[in-house]
């Protein structure tokens, strides 16, 4: 077939391995796509990626033409972006270092170089140069698209992403190991997690939540039979509830505390711990500035004003989150004043009808909760982009700040109305349980049912992919050709929906953890709905992850970042909330001496929760959040890379005073 598409470099490599597909527009300006397969071949020195492309060109009826680029990389080039990116590989001595070229040779798999990375590992460092291709000062505007500026420092990629010039850029799945995956995964629901092959496939910042949500499912066992214990038996008294309470107190302390040991476990065994890398963090892809140089490392990347950034944060993002809550907080009289209505109505008629009706304000108040809470996922994106952080864990952490500080009030401030303002114990536990039920319930319908129901829709879009390639008129290549398995793969996937990240799912299993935690002297069998829902989850977000979304690019984390504070605070505030529940209670109330007054109550009550409190930080202390072995390791591999960079010193010295023997002697 006519090439209608040539390569912009000699360096291109026609015997590469496809890896990442950039798809653009239909009918997008052709100068568009030359410009940027000229950005992916061309050197660093020309702010190019130095990787290889070949780029698909299909002609349809009407006169349509759809481009898509099969993007990968020469091995020496992949190899040198794990060096610059200090990517951990497996040493001879069986220990994780960070892999050097020069030093290729010690590392497991040197005598198949190009077997030394992963798949996973070459895309990940395919989306890092994509993400470094920059806007320098001659770059005004895409070509093409005038009216599409381009700013010095910005990213270009993810401007043209933003722009719709280019419709996705996913990397492509490894079909096979997703068969493996997918059959000890989500097609075994009663068995373990396969994490370590979730980890090498889809990255460490995935393995890591799914670890976490299955440690916290197991974790919701023992009080999830409890709370089952004391509802068959009915045992309605003060010492269920204080007994049932301080249990639950505690071993949310133990299980966060023993999360930090098993996550500290993966993240050393992974090779991505804080005390391991010694890489300093790059400025994220979208971050913009003035171009400038790093103080530390002197590399050239944007620069921008913290003066600036605090401005659009206390002058924009403060007033709009103020009126966010604002809207919750109405939203919450607007529940009460309708529940105040319906419970006269039954008042007035004792009918089962109107007995029903009584539990639709909070079925309501519900499903209210959950589109606020959808509205301002998307206004606190827009808020924190807006702000510009310039490194990714400042913008995850501004991002879980915002996620947490009014989706926290929204779904608890009724909650805290009712147990403190009215202290009305029947009202919170039947409020509680129903706001539980109801998130739970939407939850699986929006993550499992809608799924499932739109399976035939994604099947007829994947038969409509397929399709669309076999009529095309032409199909051409502009570097060798492409087989019709890979094409029709890439168009399958490439009508498949974007996975958006993790911080709605944790997100969600934080609120859960309230929901079960701050008001379980009330509620004894929140942590049994709990424990069913994440169950299904499990396996729901399992079957979407391998044959929904479109394969992420990997991340790396060492844990799961600001949300293990946030779970910690929720634990500390849990032991106040239920003192002060338990403190209400009418039975406690009869107990007390008839003469004591308000102030002796307070004191009493602020006691026990220290001494509650006191006995909380003595579980954390006692559990160490690294286990010994972890300890032993590390400093092995610290006094490793202390000799080697004696020996390498003393090489040096010796090299350098031999250079001087011989200046010498001429």
């Amino acid at each position: 077939m006519e090439e209608v598409l040539k390569p912009q470099s000699t360096n291109n490599d026609v015997n590469f391995e496809p890896l990442v597909v950039m798809e653009f527009a239909l009918n997008t300006n052709q100068a568009a796509i030359e410009w940027m397969i000229t950005k992916l071949q061309a050197s660093s020195e020309r702010n190019g990626a130095e990787l290889c492309v070949t780029a698909v060109r299909m002609e349809h009826n009407q006169g349509q033409t759809e481009t898509v680029l099969l993007i990968g990389g020469r091995t020496e080039r992949l190899l040198l972006g794990a060096e610059m990116m200090g990517l951990m590989k497996e040493y001879r001595d069986g220990n994780l270092r960070e892999f050097t070229s020069i030093d290729i040779n010690n590392f497991r798999g040197a005598d198949n170089p190009d077997g030394i990375l992963s798949m996973a590992e070459k895309q990940k460092i395919i989306f890092r140069e994509l993400e470094n291709i920059r806007a320098t000062d001659e770059d005004e505007h895409v070509p093409g698209y005038e009216f599409i500026k381009l700013y010095p420092g910005r990213t270009i990629v993810k401007k043209m992403l933003s722009s719709d010039i280019v419709k996705t850029l996913f990397p492509i799945h490894d079909q096979d190991f997703l068969k493996k995956l997918g059959a000890e995964w989500y097609k075994r629901p009663l068995s373990s997690q396969p994490i370590e092959k979730i980890k090498y496939y889809f990255g460490e910042k995935l393995g890591i939540y799914f670890a976490f949500l299955g440690f916290y499912t197991i974790s919701l066992i023992p009080p999830a039979l409890i709370g089952f214990l004391y509802w068959i038996t009915s045992w309605q008294n003060l010492y269920r509830e204080a007994i049932f309470a301080v249990f639950n107190l505690i071993w949310a302390t133990v299980f966060l505390e023993a999360w930090k040991r098993y996550c500290a476990e993966l993240a050393f065994k992974w090779g991505c711990t804080d005390f391991v890398s010694s890489k300093f963090e790059e400025p994220r892809a979208n971050f913009h500035g003035h171009m400038g140089r790093n103080p530390v490392t002197q590399k050239p990347e944007p620069v921008f004003p913290k003066s600036q950034q605090l401005l659009r944060f206390y002058g924009v993002t403060v007033p709009v989150l103020f009126l966010c809550l604002t809207c919750a907080f109405y939203a919450m009289l607007g529940y009460f004043w309708l529940q105040a209505i319906v419970d006269r109505w039954y008042l007035e008629d004792k009918s089962w009808l109107n007995k029903i009706d009584t539990f639709m304000p909070t079925v309501v108040y519900a499903v209210v909760i959950a589109i606020l809470n959808a509205i301002y996922r998307k206004v606190a994106t827009i808020l924190n982009e807006f702000e510009n952080h310039r490194l990714q864990t400042s913008y995850d952490n501004h991002m879980i700040l915002k996620l947490i500080l009014f989706e926290f009030i929204n779904c608890f401030i009724s909650l805290f109305y009712v147990a403190f303002y009215l202290q009305d114990m029947k009202l919170l536990k039947s409020h509680l349980m129903a706001l539980l039920i109801t998130t739970q319930i939407l939850g699986q319908v929006q993550e499992s049912v809608v799924p499932f129901l739109f399976q035939r829709r994604r099947a007829h879009r994947l038969q409509q992919a397929v399709r669309k390639l076999e009529t095309a008129q032409s199909v051409s290549y502009s570097n060798g050709d492409v087989g019709q398995d890979l094409l029709r793969q890439v168009s399958i996937e490439s009508s498949m929906d974007q996975y958006r990240g993790t911080q709605d799912d944790y997100l969600e299993m934080f609120l859960q953890f309230g929901y079960v935690f701050l008001f379980s002297s009330v509620f004894p069998l929140a942590a049994m709905w709990a424990l069913i829902n994440n169950v299904t989850e499990i396996r729901s977000d399992a079957f979407k992850m391998c044959r929904v979304f479109q394969r992420p690019f990997t991340e790396s984390a060492a844990n799961i970042g600001a949300w293990q504070m946030a779970f910690e605070l929720v634990s500390v505030l849990a032991v106040m909330t239920n003192c002060a529940l338990i403190g209400m209670n009418p039975e406690v109330q009869r107990l007390l001496p008839s003469d004591i007054t308000a102030v002796n109550v307070l004191i009493i009550f602020v006691a026990v929760e220290h001494i509650l409190l006191a006995l909380k930080m003595a579980v954390a202390y006692f559990i160490p959040d690294v286990p010994d072995w972890v300890e032993v390791e590390v400093a092995k591999i610290a006094y490793q890379s202390k000799l080697a960079l004696q020996k390498e010193q003393i090489q040096r010295s010796a090299a350098s005073k031999r250079k001087a023997e011989v200046i010498s002697t001429i």
